[in-house]
């Protein structure tokens, strides 16, 4: 980062603020190339991160309580229960927070493989599927793989509802880290209080997706610039806040 900032400073900067409610707080986190993709020339995010939005990215991770992802993004991007490395559980020490973030799947089809509850190494948080009730599932294989499977008895999933069920849990500090119709299905539900933003220095042209996908949001959702940050490496990390309505 420009002039060298400490985890120590990133941490009070992106530190999430619960309100004196029992409500979640939910984060967004994108990276965006220079013309609007969120995909990069071999259509994953990854490929356009630089060594300080990776960081970013690991330091946001060890700040909250839930990563929020819909199945789409589970498979593209390879997600798996969360590992971290010593410097991040040293922040959830020090920040009062469980050893290791949940990873909660947004997934009416259940297509996925029980093995995303296994972290790629060492040891890894807790998993859950979020899903509708269906009489024809076969939810032992993801329980067999120690996976919480949370059953909602609508034809789709109610994301407020989700939330809701996390805040009861204690899990009140979410990032959702996409895709981009869970995140436009959240913004549409008035559900995102804060969006993450880093621009990467690159164009990468093509038909990637952009942060959202689905119908058009009315009213359109609005947002109020509340941090941004160059790095070294040419990226722009922002950060906006909901405007209050």
């Amino acid at each position: 980062m420009t002039g060298d900032i400490s985890d120590d400073h990133l941490v009070e900067l992106y530190r999430y603020q619960l309100p004196q409610t029992s409500a979640a707080v939910v984060r967004t986190n994108f990276i965006s190339s220079l013309d609007g993709s969120v995909q990069g020339p071999n259509g994953r995010s990854g490929s356009m991160s630089t060594p300080s939005d990776r960081h970013l990215f690991a330091l946001q991770r060890a700040l909250t309580d839930v990563i929020l992802v819909g199945a789409g993004t589970v498979r593209k991007e390879g997600y798996r229960a969360a590992d971290l490395a010593p410097w991040q559980r040293d922040i959830r020490v020090a920040e009062g927070l469980s050893p290791y973030p949940t990873l909660a799947v947004v997934s009416a089809s259940l297509d996925l493989d029980p093995r995303i509850a296994t972290p790629s190494s060492g040891p890894g948080g807790p998993v859950l599927i979020v899903t509708v009730a269906r009489n024809d599932r076969d939810l032992d294989r993801f329980r067999a793989a120690d996976i919480s499977v949370i059953e909602q008895d609508h034809e789709f999933i109610d994301l407020e509802e989700t939330l809701a069920w996390l805040s009861d849990h204690q899990l009140r500090r979410v990032l959702c880290e996409g895709g981009p119709r869970l995140h436009r299905d959240l913004l549409a539900g008035g559900l995102v209080d804060e969006l993450s933003l880093t621009l990467a220095p690159v164009v990468v042209g093509g038909s990637g997706l952009r942060s959202t996908s689905g119908p058009g949001i009315e009213p359109a959702a609005d947002f109020e610039l509340v941090l941004s940050l160059y790095a070294d490496d040419g990226a722009l990390f922002t950060r906006y806040r909901r405007r209050a309505a």
